[in-house]
């Protein structure tokens, strides 16, 4: 009785993905019709070079994934295609093609998992349809795979996960069982690879790679623990629990909508529509399916993908030092980094120019184009946010790095050193965003230049330029081109007013770019890309040391709001040093680094004082706190009169609210 139960088990599990393929995978007819039209005589098709090597972007994988186009569009039923022999026949061509060849690549990847992914599914679409000669060898193919016992993250998740699949269909109990077991082991919050107890996922060390490595890792938990519901094999409680966690207080949070900044994928940046990465409206019915309590989540999840609504509030991810802010009219994402997380990675000859990332790289999001495949016309020595210099290199990583926030607003800093690649001019600044209502203040302190012999700059952005572009004042547009500009007051552009604290002078670039994906991401196309470019930067000058300036960054409906909002601030600097950077709202909100020990006078009749370096947020009568370097340790503050103790966590979290008298 137990092998007949296990065999309806297997055969329920291999039946469910059937459907799953089928609901969520929708060939283009057109493709189709190409498919079948162009398969040479030898199961071949002529754009595929076969002989193809990329690391990355293996083209000879697009066969398989061609022939798992053509497999559904014959196997759903409500296909136009659908048994039809004019498909049948080149796919079932195509497919002996490779049985024939068996393609490998130089990447372990494509081999062990790429390829017998693809097979998995061709033969979970065909399986009752292929010879018995077919059958075995598609099956010999997916046992490429090597289930990665010692691995970790994503790459023991697509493992273990094909493991699991042709345990199922081989009617091998105890690999689905093992494989079962070591997903489950995965799930679990961890500060190695994996999901961060801040609910942020890293992968290839502490880097954070949410919708690159955890797209894998969600997706293929989700569709596992839907495959597996009501069987003896389901997946137990808390970990659903925590799949459900990292979906709801990861991954939607680190996007507005589907579109997402650079600092959540690393080297996958250097894809094509990598920054939509985070679209899951397709696993939307199967998370109701999982947690049907939490439906009216997983809708307006859904909702807000598809355009309606957004998030509102703020999160800061210490494990991975990423701060987000959504607000009604625009989204904000600061990525940076500490002596805990890693500089992002090149590998595979992807991310070429990358180099700058996560140096407190910035971006304003409100339509989601922004910055939508625009990385390779991009002048990756200037990304949006990041104070530099001509020759700049890298990230010299330092500890106090950190933020804190009550959930609706909150504060990020980074303690910033830049070096060029000989370490022989740098430069060191501290550098602060603090986000509330419709802006975000953006503080520079001590900014020190040594031993550069060139201008040193900030870009405040770098997106894509759509319409007039107006400076100091309603009506005054600035012309296509190249300009540098004195005493700037404001700069507005598509709803976003670029404010610096002082009058400044700026460079500004607004014209058409050509790049090639081939630049910045060697397995992709050289065909130029042409893009209209909005680049502003505030230049600093030659030899700066000490220099204290910021900017702000608001959303404004019309250059007139622009100018009303320079005219009559909503925030107030109230400190800007190497000591102490502040700055207050006029509804009692206040943000404050304090690097050293010290007082900040708010006013005539406030005053703040620490007894340590901390973080400190002011809001609705109550503090909170946290220790950028990541050390458990109980601050003292002193509100006017009032001294209390206030716990701050060793890692980077926000301490429980404090009421002030």
């Amino acid at each position: 009785m137990l092998r007949y139960k296990r065999l309806a088990e297997e055969d329920t599990v291999v039946n469910r993905y059937r459907t799953y393929l089928l609901q969520t995978i929708q060939p283009d007819a057109a493709s189709v019709r190409s498919c079948t039209a162009t398969l040479t005589a030898d199961g071949q098709w002529p754009d595929i070079p076969y002989n193809n090597a990329e690391l990355a972007n293996w083209q000879v994988s697009k066969h398989l994934d061609r022939i798992r186009d053509l497999a559904i569009a014959w196997a759903k039923p409500a296909s136009s295609f659908y048994h039809q022999e004019a498909v049948w026949k080149p796919m079932n061509a195509a497919l002996n093609h490779w049985l024939q060849k068996r393609y490998q690549n130089a990447n372990w990847w494509h081999n062990q998992i790429g390829v017998p992914q693809f097979m998995r599914d061709i033969i979970t679409l065909l399986r009752d349809t292929l010879t018995r000669e077919q059958l075995n060898s598609t099956l010999a193919v997916m046992d490429q795979l090597k289930v990665q016992q010692n691995g970790a993250g994503a790459n023991l998740v697509w493992s273990a996960n094909l493991g699991f699949h042709y345990g199922a269909l081989t009617h091998d109990w105890e690999l689905m069982q093992r494989c079962r077991n070591l997903l489950l082991n995965e799930i679990a919050l961890t500060t190695t690879e994996g999901i961060q107890p801040d609910h942020s996922f890293h992968q290839h060390g502490a880097r954070l790679q949410l919708y690159q490595y955890g797209q894998a890792f969600l997706w293929e938990n989700v569709r596992m623990a839907w495959l597996l519901r009501g069987t003896t094999l389901a997946y137990p409680e808390e970990k659903l629990n925590l799949l459900k966690d990292l979906t709801l207080k990861g991954w939607q949070w680190m996007a507005r909508g589907i579109n997402t900044v650079p600092g959540t994928m690393d080297r996958s940046v250097s894809r094509m529509n990598a920054l939509q990465s985070a679209d899951i409206r397709k696993l939307v019915p199967y998370l109701c399916d999982l947690w049907p309590k939490e439906t009216q989540q997983f809708k307006t999840l859904e909702a807000i993908q598809n355009g309606r609504g957004t998030l509102t509030g703020y999160r800061y991810y210490p494990y991975s030092d990423f701060a987000v802010y959504h607000h009604k009219d625009f989204s904000f994402f600061v990525k940076t980094i500490s002596t805990r997380t890693l500089a992002t990675e090149s590998i595979n000859s992807e991310n070429l120019k990358g180099h700058l990332l996560h140096s407190g790289d910035a971006y304003i999001v409100k339509s989601g184009d922004e910055y939508f495949n625009l990385m390779p016309v991009w002048d990756w020595e200037r990304l949006p946010g990041v104070t530099a210099f001509n020759g700049a290199y890298r990230i010299d990583r330092q500890p106090f790095v950190g933020g804190v926030n009550n959930g609706a607003s909150g504060l990020s800093v980074m303690d910033y050193r830049l070096v060029d690649k000989e370490q022989k001019q740098s430069i060191a600044a501290r550098k602060y965003w603090a986000n509330h209502g419709n802006v975000v203040v953006c503080l520079i302190a001590g900014l020190t230049a040594g031993n550069t012999d060139s201008i040193v700059y900030t870009t405040l952005d770098q997106c894509r330029w759509k319409g007039a572009i107006t400076v100091n004042e309603p009506g005054h547009i600035i012309k296509e081109g190249r300009h540098e500009l004195e005493q700037v007051k404001w700069v507005y552009h598509a709803g976003v007013a670029y404010i610096p604290l002082q009058p400044a002078q700026v460079s500004l670039q607004a014209q058409s770019v050509t790049g090639t994906w081939k630049s910045i991401n060697n397995s992709l196309t050289d065909a130029p890309v042409t893009a209209n470019l909005f680049m502003p930067a505030i230049l600093h000058g030659k030899h700066v040391n000490n220099l204290n300036t910021g900017y702000v960054l608001a959303a404004c409906p019309t250059p007139q709001q622009a100018q009303s909002l320079v005219a009559l601030p909503t925030w107030t600097v109230l400190q800007n040093d190497t000591s102490c950077q502040a700055v207050s709202f006029p509804d009692g909100t206040i943000m404050a680094a304090f690097y050293l020990p010290g007082s900040l006078e708010i006013s005539a009749n406030k005053k703040l004082t620490v007894n340590k370096p901390c973080l400190i947020l002011i809001a609705g009568k109550r503090l909170y706190a946290s220790n950028p370097l990541h050390k458990e340790e109980t601050l003292t503050v002193q509100w006017n009169e009032q001294t209390s103790p206030v716990q701050m966590p060793d890692n980077g979290f926000t301490s429980n609210g404090v009421l002030l008298k």
